[in-house]
């Protein structure tokens, strides 16, 4: 009788037991190009029919916010984040339940994340042109519509050439842009890569491939163009002035042969 009693108080926590739902299981987040999905897997028993509500928090917030397009996702079990991590450098809880017909399951939490930190960064694109006697070095963002973020990066210049003197040297970068590289010797090869330095995040990338180009010569093109035109205005002058003497273009006046000098009386 008294097994009877237990079973009987003990009946309606197994049955409440029974009909909880699983929370998911292995929770993921994969960045790739600075966008952050977030995926994951059924946990064991999971009964058919179920849907998944994904919410994320920060360190500085105070309740779940739901993501937007998460609210009921079936399948494929993912869930974009990148317009919910608006902050980069901000850290990120995201939460996800298995919910049906009114019931819901404990929530999986995924551990904290640092979009800036965690998201392995494309190199930014550099390009190298001559700027009469200096070199302009330009920064562009990989993909345009990511330059917000990456006009916040620190950013380091490599500059080799085959000049003894100065052999390589390093540029510190605070944002994207045009940088002119000065002092720099004429008619020399220089070589210019770039790499990522967060130092808020002690973070630093490899290098970029190395652009090459050749700094101006001492002397133009135009420099020597008006270099010759002088030395030939010059010797023009100096061929007139000659003939001109010897009396080939302006003859002198001279005087007249006796025979056809009159004389008048």
């Amino acid at each position: 009788m008294t097994a009877l009693i237990w079973m009987l108080t003990l009946l309606p926590q197994v049955l409440s037991a029974m009909n909880e739902l699983p929370p998911p299981v292995n929770p993921t987040v994969i960045p790739s190009h600075f966008s952050h999905i977030l995926k994951w897997q059924p946990g064991p028993g999971t009964p058919a029919g179920v849907h998944y509500h994904v919410a994320i928090t920060t360190t500085k917030g105070t309740s779940w916010v739901p993501v937007a397009g998460c609210e009921h996702v079936q399948y494929p079990l993912v869930c974009n984040l990148t317009g919910a991590f608006y902050n980069p450098r901000e850290f990120y809880f995201a939460q996800v339940i298995t919910m049906q017909e009114g019931q819901a399951s404990e929530p999986l939490i995924h551990p904290a994340f640092i979009p800036i930190k965690d998201t392995q960064l494309d190199l930014p694109v550099l390009t190298v042109t001559p700027c009469g006697r200096d070199l302009c070095v330009d920064l562009h963002p990989p993909m345009e519509h990511r330059r917000e973020i990456y006009d916040t990066l620190s950013y380091k210049l490599k500059i080799k050439s085959n000049n003894a003197d100065r052999a390589m040297f390093f540029k510190a970068i605070k944002s994207l842009g045009t940088q002119i590289l000065e002092d720099l010797a004429p008619g020399r090869q220089y070589c210019v890569s770039v790499c990522i330095t967060d130092s808020l995040e002690s973070k630093e990338s490899n290098y970029s491939q190395p652009v090459c180009v050749f700094t101006s010569s001492i002397y133009t093109a135009d420099q020597w163009l008006s270099a010759v035109f002088c030395s030939l205005l010059m010797l023009g002058v100096v061929v007139v002035a000659l003939l001109v003497f010897t009396g080939f273009i302006c003859l002198k006046r001279r005087p007249l042969p006796l025979v056809l000098v009159s004389e008048s009386y």
